[in-house]
């Protein structure tokens, strides 16, 4: 690794992060460290992480904390805060890293600036904008991310080995994430606008699990049905989008056939929302419970029961009919996920296994299994959301398998 590229870095963080402290301190007399320290604190970790002398970096890194507790005892009277003091011991630590990763060094360092400069916004996001029940709510979901789905075996298992432990629990994630999403988006667009980007955006992540928690919305008696509408079309939206990127990167054939099908199923998708948003317009907007939860663990572990469910039968399905099943493993399999399914056929299209018309027709009937799938669960919110979701989502599907027929 270069010398003078890792000095560069580490002598860079430190004049940039002094520069952000001295002008955070401009009003103030008592600065315990500016612009030179900070730069002369990186150097040194780098000199001595540079040194073969055993135990160089870490006598440097006492050394500049014991100066960083003299100078916090100098100024505590004036400015009672440690964040200087921290981030001095952190700019030492970096000039060091600097010399075996200055790329990791560098953006370590870009996302302390950062954090460092953002004090303002963060302490109201803190304080006045995130209330105690949605912090709750995003520690539910960091516990589930980052300590349990880390934990969960990542193997088939069970029945055919249909079940992979570590891809249901992503399930439930993905739904809760949903949930969480459409109520932050909701509360700071207002329901109108927000909930159907939130709509859009976590439809790339599941549109099924989207639908879910919409449906789970209007249930829990939240009156902007349009919105919630709006928001689950439009999930359908990154449905057929996905499936043209996924068709797209493995057979261009398969593409030109299945173009304007999708096309017009996003046309159609779209157009229903809008008039769902613009239905909207007038509807007085609710003022969101802060104490309510945007986690609904029923619907997140229901819906990952029906995803194993319907994975067992597909299973069950290639065990006891083989190959000759294929049309009816890949139906199956959609109304849990499409995308599967669509990149399981472009495959065998690419492979010279499957013939063109017949891929064609197969994605159509997972677009088929899937649309169902999505009306199924529409039910659970009431008859006035399921009867607009399932008008947008028959009509897209009837467009698209006009133009498919007419395609081939």
């Amino acid at each position: 690794m270069s010398s003078l590229l890792s000095f560069s870095v580490a002598l860079g963080l430190g004049l940039a992060i002094g520069l952000e402290r001295e002008r955070s301190h401009a009003d103030s007399a008592e600065l315990p460290a500016g612009i030179r320290t900070f730069a002369i604190g990186a150097l040194a970790g780098a000199i001595a992480a540079s040194l073969p002398i055993p135990f160089a970096v870490p006598a440097v890194l006492l050394a500049v904390t014991v100066l960083a507790a003299l100078g916090y005892h100098h100024s505590a009277n004036v400015d009672p805060g440690v964040t200087t003091e921290l981030a001095l011991v952190a700019t030492t630590l970096l000039g060091a890293y600097a010399v075996s990763a200055p790329d990791m060094a560098a953006g370590l360092g870009t996302v302390l600036l950062v954090l460092l400069y953002a004090k303002a916004g963060l302490h109201r996001f803190a304080r006045t904008v995130i209330t105690q029940r949605e912090l709750a709510d995003l520690l539910i979901l960091a516990v589930a991310a980052l300590l349990i789905w880390p934990a969960v075996p990542d193997r088939a298992m069970g029945p055919w080995n249909a079940w992979n432990p570590h891809t249901l629990w992503l399930v439930v994630l993905l739904v809760m994430l949903t949930g969480n999403t459409g109520h932050f988006a909701a509360r700071w667009f207002g329901e109108r606008i927000g909930l159907p980007l939130a709509g859009l955006f976590s439809g790339f992540a599941s549109s099924v699990a989207t639908i879910t928690t919409m449906a789970a919305r209007v249930r829990k008696g939240h009156r902007c049905i349009d919105g919630a509408v709006a928001a689950a079309l439009l999930s359908n939206v990154a449905t057929l989008v996905q499936m043209g990127v996924l068709i797209a990167a493995i057979n261009l054939d398969l593409l030109r056939m299945l173009a304007a099908p999708l096309v017009i199923g996003v046309v159609t998708t779209v157009a229903w929302s809008a008039l769902w948003i613009w239905r909207d317009a007038g509807a007085p907007q609710e003022a969101l419970e802060s104490t309510a939860s945007s986690i609904n663990w029923r619907v997140a572990i229901g819906f990952a029961l029906w995803t194993a469910t319907l994975l067992l039968a597909a299973a069950a399905a290639h065990a006891w009919f083989g190959a000759a099943a294929v049309a009816a493993v890949t139906v199956v399999g959609a109304f849990a996920d499409v995308h599967a399914a669509t990149a399981s056929i472009a495959t065998q299209v690419a492979s010279q296994r499957v013939p063109l018309a017949a891929a064609g027709m197969l994605i159509m009937l997972a677009l088929t299994a899937n649309t169902v799938a999505k009306v199924a669960v529409a039910i659970s919110g009431g008859r006035a959301f399921a009867s607009k979701v399932a008008a947008g989502l028959l009509t897209m599907l009837l467009c698209s398998w006009v133009l498919f027929w007419f395609a081939v």
